[in-house]
């Protein structure tokens, strides 16, 4: 076997023979029981496989490049037990805490689709139930602590190379003090709740890998959810309707949209990190930058905070229409991939 690249990570044939051994393990089978183990193109973090064994069908997680970073796998396990008391993910069979690796259940799905209004009211109503279910883990999932612990893992010449990094960044932190004060109360989180982590059908929907879960913000399941997608202003302010039913209060609003701002900050740190590693992000970088950057400039205002007014406007702009920057100089400027290769 060749070593594979997936959008999670390489896959080696070390790495294959590992994964047999322990599917074989939790079923008390033989390697050449296993059929058609098979990367699936999904998911960033991790790669991710499905194979058939005994009539049956499979998904196999098995962490990918840079993960031990990024995951808390103890806590995973918790969350894991929460969601599926919830209803909310019933797919697990067998996962080890220690080296990260997950057995589940496949569910026949489609593609989840952002431009879907059906999906859409699926997924956030999804996200109510987890965000009202009862909390037993109180790890607090602090957004902006965890993209600094991402920080000091990636190297110093590779650390903000996003135009206007610097000032990005300071609007997100005057942002991530001010949220503080919206009296929105914490939850439990998926804390990477975007379109790959949706198994969705006619009958079923689930909300899978808990890896990032805890105790949080809700804005941050928002925010991952708006930032994994192309969504313009009118489709965020759809999202918050739905989330809450009704129209928000003004301090319901700035909170999101703050939160959306956060996000993407915090994913701009996971694009640098996996860059950093020679692993390329694709155009997610430019959704997770026009977020961070516009939707910062968006919601200071609404804190009584001034900005520049031309800026502003620009950022207006820029949602209202999801107007991206080419970003594409990154991989270059670092030596990560070309663009082309991702």
């Amino acid at each position: 076997m060749q070593d594979i690249q997936t959008t999670g990570g390489l896959f080696t044939a070390e790495d294959r023979k590992a994964v047999l051994g322990n599917i074989c393990n939790v079923f008390d089978c033989e390697e050449s029981d296993v059929e058609d183990l098979e990367p699936v193109q999904t998911g960033l973090t991790n790669v991710v496989l499905s194979f058939r064994l005994n009539g049956g069908k499979y998904v196999y997680r098995h962490p990918g490049l840079g993960s031990e970073i990024l995951v808390e796998r103890g806590r995973e396990t918790i969350m894991q037990k929460i969601v599926e008391d919830a209803g909310i993910d019933t797919t697990l069979i067998a996962m080890d805490v220690d080296e990260g690796w997950r057995i589940g259940r496949f569910i026949e799905h489609v593609d989840f689709d952002y431009n879907s209004l059906n999906d859409m009211v699926r997924a956030v109503m999804l996200f109510r139930r987890l965000h009202k279910a009862p909390c037993h883990v109180r790890w607090n999932f602090d957004v902006i602590k965890k993209a600094e612990g991402i920080k000091a893992q990636i190297d110093p010449d590779k650390y903000g190379h996003f135009p206007l990094f610097e000032e990005i960044r300071d609007r997100v932190y005057q942002l991530a003090e001010l949220a503080k004060t919206d009296g929105i109360r914490k939850c439990n989180i998926h804390g990477d709740a975007r379109d790959e982590n949706f198994l969705i059908n006619k009958e079923e929907i689930y909300l899978i890998d808990w890896e990032y879960g805890g105790y949080g913000d809700p804005g941050f399941d928002i925010g991952s959810y708006v930032c994994g997608g192309e969504h313009k202003l009118a489709d965020v302010d759809r999202i918050l309707f739905t989330y809450y039913r009704r129209k928000p209060t003004e301090k319901q609003k700035r909170h999101f949209y703050a939160y959306i701002a956060i996000t993407g900050f915090f994913y701009m740190h996971w694009t640098m990190l996996k860059i950093s590693k020679g692993q390329a992000v694709g155009a997610l970088k430019e959704q997770w930058y026009h977020f961070a950057k516009n939707y910062s400039l968006l919601a200071l205002p609404m804190y009584g905070v001034e900005v520049d007014p031309a800026a502003y406007e620009a950022a207006k702009e820029a949602a209202v229409h999801c107007t991206m920057q080419d970003l594409s100089f990154m991989n270059d400027e670092i030596e990560a991939f070309k663009e082309g290769k991702e």
